[in-house]
């Protein structure tokens, strides 16, 4: 990824409804670099699937601009490049799976002599079991049709990804082949902008993250640095017995780094630390101190936690 290029521009862009009574947008800003994958988090009707709508073309807004690879939205030559993952699919009950997306990368003007193999390859990439690919959509699950729709926002080989709520309705298995695509497309250059409640999910993919509310972006978030204020971490030990005279020194070995803890015992303990940089320090300096470490992890997402803090900082009405 070249850091200097910008896939998506946003600039001032204000969208309403009801003849101007309801802003959804309010003046968004966003910039998005080619090859990022990017999230938008944010409390329902706060105006994320809106920005997609009009990153996609679908909505005009009342005013401001989207320039994507330094065009507008709605040319054709971006909506070739472009695929969408809707919230909700909404598939041709008769069609099967195999022709429904036949009918896609015809669509998009592909390559009909590699069709086939084009199709199969997003069927497995997905893994939609092979059984349904002839089967009609009428008969697939919720699950299965978000398969299908993931598949096809792969055909024609994209340039930008738009993504809404991509994990609804997967099983535990379908989540992990989301993971999956979003780490490929970091490394095949593709730029993807994901919309998502799933919050742990965002930050297992996302580089960076919009925190949307009320039509304005308040916050963004380069999850690649240091975590957003403080938060618990869990730290386990292999063997209680060779540790349960030690449980004392625990407190002076946190105070020595600024770290103060929650709660003890021969077993565990829970500490509070300010960033992912002094949890490292701190289990550095357990391990030296002849603590077995088996476990360390944060009790809370860091998502999380950027989110309760936007809203109790929200002014009430």
């Amino acid at each position: 990824m070249e850091e200097s290029q910008t896939c998506v521009e946003v600039k001032d862009l204000v969208k309403t409804y009801q003849r101007g009574q309801v802003r959804a947008l309010d003046g968004v800003n966003l910039s998005v670099l080619a090859g990022e994958v990017f999230g938008l988090i944010g409390p329902n009707g706060a105006g994320k699937s809106t920005l997609i709508g009009c990153l996609l073309g679908l909505l005009r807004p009342e005013s401001g601009s989207i320039r994507i690879l330094d065009k507008p939205a709605d040319y054709l030559s971006i909506r070739r490049i472009t695929g969408y993952v809707p919230e909700r699919p909404d598939f041709e009950g008769w069609m099967t799976g195999r022709l429904f997306l036949k009918y896609h990368h015809m669509l998009s003007k592909c390559t009909a002599t590699t069709r086939s193999s084009d199709i199969e390859e997003s069927l497995r990439e997905v893994e939609l079991d092979p059984s349904a690919w002839d089967r009609k959509l009428g008969t697939y699950s919720r699950g299965m049709l978000q398969r299908l729709s993931l598949a096809q926002c792969l055909i024609g080989s994209p340039k930008l990804l738009l993504l809404d709520e991509p994990t609804l309705g997967l099983d535990p298995t379908g989540v992990a082949v989301v993971r999956r695509l979003a780490s490929s497309f970091r490394s095949k250059g593709v730029t993807a902008i994901i919309n998502s409640h799933q919050l742990d999910e965002v930050e297992r993919e996302c580089d960076r993250v919009a925190f949307m509310r009320q039509g304005r972006i308040e916050q963004v978030e380069n999850l690649r640095n240091s975590p957003v204020g403080s938060f618990p971490l869990f730290v386990r030990w292999t063997d209680g017995e060779t540790i349960s005279n030690n449980t004392a020194n625990l407190a002076a070995l946190a105070q020595s780094l600024g770290i103060s803890i929650k709660e003890a015992n021969r077993c565990w303990a829970r500490f509070v630390v300010s960033s992912g940089a002094q949890a490292a320090q701190l289990i550095a300096l357990l391990i030296a101190s002849g603590y077995p470490v088996e476990e360390a992890v944060s009790e809370r997402a860091r998502l999380e936690r950027l989110f309760d803090k936007r809203l109790e900082d929200a002014p009430h009405e």
